[in-house]
């Protein structure tokens, strides 16, 4: 009988195969978008939870006061790990960690890894072992680090690593040796790493709670009250540190820190990824939709059949069961070509997504969530049969023809023009964004060139630089807005005008000169910019900067924390965290920064990869052991978008397949309805009726 059921489903599924197949694909498209939604979504939430004790620990942040809202942090002073562990007995283990990433040369090739600057602390705190070697990589003023089993196998492979020297071009081409072999976090971690090394020269200097570098991390004694915990942290100050640490801890789940902390970078936006869920969930629902619609309409033109199959013993219960199995059978079909869209999107989805799972992997928690879906959608099935059998099939189904038609158009319609609107208006943002807004700086056609070489070869660099003839121009000796560079940060107490409620507001230090203004097309938008001979009490501040304390006009207005400022002018804000992103308060002074060695550059439209291969070519000659790297500053914005414009890829494809299923449907509920009324219209033309006539009809109807 199964057989039969089956061979009916197929039989009819071939006969409106248009239908089925807009279906099959539509729910296809829907369960790939929902399954690796929830996939990526269940991925960012569980970082971190493979820790024994995960559930017992904790980020340490702290908050501070901007001039837009109570802002939170995760960089928190050196020092706090130890005296947390001391202070209260309700912290069972605590670390400082500073992640980061290294280049470094083995054997004169170049290779980049993640590191983790880490202290004793950490071995107590998370199961990392040493398999092989020593623990020197912690003493301090060691030129020593630690690799993990995998690196070393990268590397190394079979070979014993410690002992084996790397070159870290970044530390002024410092020889490190590696001294041991250790076991480390799954890269499914918010501090994963392939090297362990010492903390920095700060983490020994009483200084060291001024400088908030470190995370710190806490686990929890068992059963503590997190409530209270959470509540005499936050009210507890430390005193005595060289200039009172800012208070106001708060703690944070360490499997939540993936998506609550802002400071995360990642390709996509975690709610981005809800909005993927959603989208996918829609579209599922639209199709669901359009089939059930167009199901009823065949169902109702197979009255005879089923009258007929009635007659000669088919029970309720043997008609609603072959009904069952044909719709099953879409939904069998639509899996299995969700799971082949799965195996070609795969690659593409790890590469923006970030996530570290392998194909089977993938493939076995999608069929879940799909199956979940296929499950609700069987319910939903079922119950719009069982509400055909309250009294008989025929009058159950005129009765509500209507009206299901309708809901199921308006639906459907609302879906589909609400993907549309939406698309359109990030198109037009992506548009906006990238050609129009006024960012307050010019990005266009311009480079930079990071090298750790000396002040003096810095200048012949940089005139070799300029006689590039492709290069327009090139300026040394600053920090560029993009890629964000290295900055430090003061906070100011003191302002003239200050309102007696306002609190310290912190603030940016850069360098700045006419030249620099003159290259990003900065823009002074009140009083004068600042001159070579200018005393080093005149500065320049930002918009922002001018907001938070509060000032109208700003020139001629002073303010400081050790030593007073006086403002000569305001600079209108430079977006360069982000478009969306109001800038830092910044405060401009004129003497240039060699804190890092930079060199910026514009080039002429369309000639960056010969630019490159020139200044190659310039670089290697002259400083042949020197690692550098080139950024072009419009790929460098663009990252800025890359969420979304992979949300804009992701609504535009389930659009045109929603917009799609839709018209389809409509095409398909329109010569559905016209073959159930074929003899009213042959009726109608008979008595004269006219093709126009007829279709007016129809016209009024949808």
């Amino acid at each position: 009988m199964i057989k039969h059921y089956f061979k009916v489903a197929f039989r009819n599924m071939r006969k409106y195969k248009n239908q089925t197949l807009i279906s099959i694909v539509g729910l296809a498209v829907g369960f790939v978008c929902f399954a690796m939604a929830a996939l990526w979504i269940r991925y960012e939430m569980t970082y971190d939870s493979f820790h024994k004790n995960a559930d017992r620990m904790y980020c340490v942040n702290r908050q501070y006061e901007s001039f837009r809202e109570d802002r939170t942090t995760s960089f928190t002073p050196y020092p706090l790990a130890k005296y947390l562990k001391s202070t209260f007995p309700e912290t069972a283990n605590a670390a400082a960690v500073e992640p980061g990433n290294i280049d470094f040369k083995y054997e004169g090739v170049n290779h980049t890894a993640s590191i983790l600057r880490v202290d004793s602390l950490f071995f107590g705190m998370f199961n990392v072992k040493i398999v092989e070697g020593n623990m020197d990589f912690l003493m301090p003023d060691s030129k020593k680090v630690a690799v993990t089993r995998k690196k070393a196998l990268q590397l190394f492979g079979n070979e014993s690593p410690v002992g084996k020297k790397i070159v870290m071009n970044n530390h002024s081409l410092d020889e490190y040796e590696i001294c041991a072999v250790v076991t480390g976090l799954s890269e499914h971690s918010n501090y994963p790493f392939e090297f362990l090394g010492r903390f920095e020269f700060w983490s020994t200097v009483p200084e060291g709670w001024n400088l908030t570098l470190v995370h710190t991390l806490v686990e929890i004694v068992p059963e503590t009250d997190m409530d209270a915990f959470k509540k005499k942290l936050y009210e507890h100050k430390i005193s005595g540190t060289g200039g009172d640490f800012a208070k106001d801890m708060t703690l944070v789940p360490l499997t939540s820190v993936r998506y609550t902390d802002a400071s995360v970078r990642r390709e996509v936006k975690f709610q981005h990824i809800i909005i993927f869920a959603i989208a996918g969930s829609l579209l599922i629902l639209c199709t669901l939709f359009n089939y059930l619609t167009l199901f009823v309409s065949r169902f109702r033109m197979r009255q005879r059949e089923l009258a007929l199959r009635t007659v000669y013993g088919a029970s309720g219960r043997s008609l609603f069961t072959m009904l069952s199995v044909e719709f099953l059978m879409s939904l069998i079909a639509a899996l299995i070509l969700g799971l082949v869209l799965i195996i070609i999107l795969h690659s593409s989805f790890l590469r923006v997504s970030g996530v570290r799972l392998e194909l089977s992997a993938i493939s076995f928690e999608s069929v879940i969530y799909i199956a979940g879906i296929i499950a609700v959608s069987l319910t939903v099935f079922f119950l719009t049969l069982a509400l055909f059998r309250r009294s008989t099939l025929n009058a159950s189904i005129h009765s509500n023809k209507k009206i299901l038609r309708r809901t199921s158009t308006v639906v459907q319609l609302i879906i589909s023009i609400v993907f549309a609107f939406c698309t359109l208006i990030i198109l037009k943002q992506m548009y906006y964004l990238h050609n129009i807004a006024d960012l307050g700086f010019s990005f266009k056609n311009s480079g930079v060139i990071e090298i750790n070489i000396k002040s003096e070869e810095m200048t012949v660099l940089n005139d070799k630089i300029k006689q590039i003839p492709e290069i327009k121009e090139a300026l040394s000796g600053y920090s560029p807005l993009l890629p964000l560079s290295w900055f430090s940060a003061a906070s100011i107490d003191h302002w003239e005008d200050k309102h007696k409620d306002a609190k310290e507001v912190t603030v940016i230090e850069s360098k700045i000169s006419e030249e620099y203004m003159k290259f990003y097309g900065l823009e002074l938008i009140e009083g004068e910019s600042l001159k070579d001979n200018d005393d080093e009490k005149y500065v320049l501040i930002n918009e922002s900067a001018a907001k938070a304390f509060g000032w109208y006009k700003s020139a001629g207005k002073s303010f400081g924390y050790n030593n007073m400022y006086m403002v000569k002018g305001v600079i209108k804000n430079a977006y360069n965290l982000s478009p969306t992103v109001t800038p830092y308060p910044i405060l401009y002074t004129s003497t240039r920064q060699n804190l890092r060695q930079y060199i910026m550059f514009k080039y002429n439209e369309g000639s960056w990869k010969t630019c490159m291969e020139k200044i190659r070519k310039i670089v290697e000659k002259e400083f042949p052991n020197r690692y550098y790297v080139c950024y072009n500053t419009e790929e460098e914005y663009n990252k800025f978008l890359k969420s979304e414009n992979a949300l804009l890829a992701i609504l535009t494809v389930v659009s045109l397949v929603c917009l799609t299923v839709c018209i389809f449907g409509f095409v398909s509920m329109v010569s559905l309805t016209c073959e159930e009324r074929r003899k009213e219209i042959a009726v109608r033309k008979i008595n004269g009726a006219t093709v126009k006539d007829i279709l007016d009809i129809f016209f009024k109807e949808y």
